[in-house]
């Protein structure tokens, strides 16, 4: 058993090691009564596994009770101990619903939660919290602290599945701390108990950093490394995947080996059923043998930057996905950008752009599609542009998403009777 399984096991930090960690919290004696909880996060977070959770649950339910002793202890208002205490059993229910041992609804049906607040989440609460806090932070400085130190920690409730939800995150963790620090910044130095060097024989006893702020700087380096990485990624990316898209192979034709089968009639093109919208501009299309093609201007079709059709566009997919519905043949999505580079944390290059708009399209057309999986979205970024992209104009025209309709070999040959 390792010293994590045999801690879990047997108990959790007691009050002695409150006494010691409480050293650590900088004045804030409610971070100093939660520091053995926010010590287990990053523990429990990266545990694949656990003898016995129940176990675990029960030692986690004494530990709480002991922080709001030591809270009330050190003179926190009961109504700060209750809000602190709701974000703890949140912090710590996301950090073992995440692993192997607690996901799948295990934990969840015996949460902290669900002990101590009659609640199954609370990502979103969470929150709300914060945001109430925010308006007077001076008047809440120790709880704005403890939930910072949570999310430092990793905790990431709604925004675990937002679109973004990385980058919102870590925004609002920023503006977080340069809050604390404003308001921190401002007490005179005398307040601050510790200013004065320990003892040699008491600092030689204790870590220089509690260990959940090691893990929480660790944790800050790997993701800025992720992100500097995908940046410079994303900038090599696009010349090469255009260069790829300038590949063409020769086309063989091949000749049939028995007479073609009787002649069908034809089926009607998309030029035809389209032409409403067509004539009022929302797309144009281009009727060829082997495929019809749908074009749509990105410009209209999504904001700057964006992924997320316009309302206006969704009516006119819905017409386009109830003309594909009669005809046969593969659908292919191709979500095309213009040659100027993006970069940002969810789209390192164009093609990761086009890609997401690409799919934001398939998704609206699978809706009223019969057979979903005959539509296919493809990323293509700067390739195959209309135009030069010389001008804003030019460049506004590159920017489109193509819903190319590619029709089997008998459909091919009644079109061309």
């Amino acid at each position: 058993m390792t010293t994590l399984d045999r801690d879990y096991v047997t108990g959790m930090p007691d009050a002695s090691g409150w006494e010691e960690a409480s050293g650590l919290s900088q004045g804030n004696p409610l971070v100093a009564a939660a520091n053995p909880l926010l010590d287990l996060i990053p523990q429990i977070r990266a545990t694949a596994s656990h003898p016995s959770p129940a176990m675990l649950r029960e030692h986690l339910v004494d530990e709480i009770r002991n922080f709001e002793l030591r809270a009330q202890r050190a003179g926190v208002s009961n109504e700060t101990i209750l809000g602190a205490r709701y974000c703890l059993c949140t912090a710590i229910d996301e950090a073992a619903a995440l692993t192997p041992w607690g996901g799948n609804g295990v934990w969840s049906g015996h949460s902290l939660l669900v002990t101590f607040h009659n609640e199954t989440w609370g990502g979103e609460k969470f929150f709300q919290l914060l945001g109430r806090l925010s308006q007077h932070p001076e008047d809440h400085l120790e709880l704005l602290e403890l939930l910072y130190y949570c999310l430092a920690l990793g905790f990431e409730g709604r925004y675990r599945v937002a679109d973004n939800g990385q980058g919102q995150l870590a925004t609002l963790r920023q503006r977080l701390l340069l809050m604390l620090r404003k308001y921190r910044q401002s007490y005179d130095d005398a307040l601050s108990p510790h200013w004065r060097d320990a003892p040699a024989q008491e600092q030689g006893r204790r870590l220089p950093v509690p260990l959940w702020a090691a893990f929480a700087l660790v944790g800050a380096l790997l993701l800025l490394g992720y992100l500097l990485l995908g940046w410079m990624l994303g900038a090599k990316s696009d010349p090469v995947f255009a260069a790829i898209s300038q590949i063409r192979t020769p086309t063989i034709q091949v000749l049939p080996e028995r007479p073609p089968a009787p002649v069908q009639p034809a089926a009607p093109r998309l030029a035809v059923l389209l032409e409403p919208d067509i004539r009022d501009g929302w797309v144009v299309v281009n009727d060829a043998v082997d495929r019809s093609v749908v074009v749509l201007r990105g410009d209209g079709l999504f904001g700057s930057g964006a992924t997320e059709v316009d309302e206006r566009y969704r009516a006119v997919l819905r017409r386009v996905a109830d003309a594909l519905e009669p005809l046969q043949g593969q659908v292919v999505v191709n979500g095309y950008t213009d040659n100027v580079p993006i970069r940002s944390a969810r789209f390192p290059s164009n093609w990761h752009l086009s890609q997401a708009r690409a799919e934001a399209v398939r998704e609206i057309l699978i809706q009223r599609l019969s057979d979903p999986g005959r539509v296919e979205a493809r990323g293509r970024g700067e390739a195959d542009p209309l135009v030069p992209n010389t001008t804003p104009e030019n460049r506004a025209r590159n920017r489109r998403v193509e819903i190319a309709l590619i029709m089997p070999a008998q459909a091919q040959s009644r079109g061309a009777q």
